[in-house]
């Protein structure tokens, strides 16, 4: 269902591939992982875990910051960006980060890994549907028809989930 959603789209590219690929991959690690270190013999606090991963993602993301060149274009124009609304930008978004990461764990560890990934790839599509609605574009057949798989078949999980905790 999402492939067909995304299917046609014309800004394909074989980098564009890889990188999503890559994070189809990561975020599921993300999610069993967590799940595991939420749940398993650990039991971690969300928070205990954010507080473990923040560091490592820190140094991933220094790093690939200052080798794309990021960094310096930024130091470039400080004086420029000081003054304007970025550094509160910033800050914002690292606060709604931070937010999302500790609302996703509580989900991860009241619910499952797999339920979060589903629930990623519905958010993604709904999103993709609500823009192309927002925006007047037309939704070719083979896109409406992986939008309508990808929200029926997240429906026919919560229903069995349902029915199987109701049962269990």
């Amino acid at each position: 269902g999402v492939a067909l959603a995304f299917y046609g789209d014309m800004s394909f590219s074989t980098i564009g591939v890889i990188y999503t690929g890559a994070c189809v991959v990561l975020a599921a690690l993300k999610a069993v992982v967590g799940g595991e270190l939420l749940t398993g013999d650990l039991k971690l606090h969300e928070m205990d875990l954010l507080s473990k991963m923040c560091p490592i993602a820190l140094i991933l993301i220094g790093t690939v910051s200052i080798m794309s060149g990021e960094v310096s274009a930024i130091m470039g124009r400080w004086e420029e960006l000081a003054i304007s609304s970025a550094p509160q930008v910033v800050l914002l978004t690292g606060v709604l980060s931070f937010s999302l990461n500790v609302s996703s764990f509580i989900a991860n560890k009241v619910t499952s890994p797999l339920t979060l990934c589903i629930s990623a790839n519905v958010k993604q599509v709904l999103v993709v549907a609500v823009s192309t609605l927002y925006f007047g574009d037309s939704v070719p057949l083979l896109n409406g028809l992986g939008i309508l798989i990808v929200i029926y078949g997240s429906y026919r999980y919560g229903a069995i989930s349902i029915n199987e905790k109701g049962s269990g």
